[in-house]
């Protein structure tokens, strides 16, 4: 009888493993890029910068995350890292090619789709959204990469990492609709 018990236990014990490995994992991000658009242009202080616009696509693993703040650094090659400023654009206008002409659109997108005024990742679904920054690096050159610093309300940082090489043009959007 103790051995029907203690194998009933075992079998007991061993179906809360699901449920409670998931809780020992460490939080994990992933992220790719869906699309994104650089121009050089002004500020709403008059300076000028490279201004980049992407939509990510995010995914947590294993538990929630609760996003504070959004932090945004780029390097580019022969260059420092340098810590980018976030923006939630009301009025942007950028220069994009179509056909043989350069054409100035605005950018159309609400502020609730912008990934910095997203509160909660939730574990195990994709969430979309765009994050736009500015640098002071003028130079028409490709980035090395972008890091993206989430943090959340006790502090914690997770970081995910874009290297240009990862962003393949072929697989990236260009969202008509987002341009006015």
């Amino acid at each position: 009888m103790e051995w029907a018990a203690l194998v009933a236990g075992i079998i007991g014990a061993l179906a809360w493993l699901p449920t409670v490995i998931p809780l020992l994992r460490g939080q994990q991000i992933e992220g790719k890029v869906i699309s994104q658009y650089a121009n050089v242009g002004k500020l709403p202080d008059g300076s000028e910068a490279a201004i980049f616009l992407q939509k990510l696509s995010v995914f947590v693993t294993n538990k929630d995350l609760l996003l504070k703040r959004l932090e945004i650094y780029i390097k580019f090659p022969e260059s420092q890292e340098e810590k980018c400023r976030s923006w939630t654009w009301r009025r942007l206008v950028f220069t994009l090619p179509e056909g043989s002409r350069q054409v100035q659109r605005r950018l159309a997108i609400e502020a609730r789709d912008y990934l910095a005024h997203q509160t909660v990742f939730p574990h195990d679904q994709a969430v979309v959204g765009y994050v736009s920054f500015s640098s002071s690096h003028l130079r028409d050159q490709e980035y090395e990469y972008v890091r993206y610093v989430f943090i959340d309300y006790r502090d914690r940082r997770k970081e995910l990492v874009i290297r240009s090489s990862d962003v393949r043009e072929n697989e990236t959007l260009f969202e008509d609709d987002i341009w006015k």
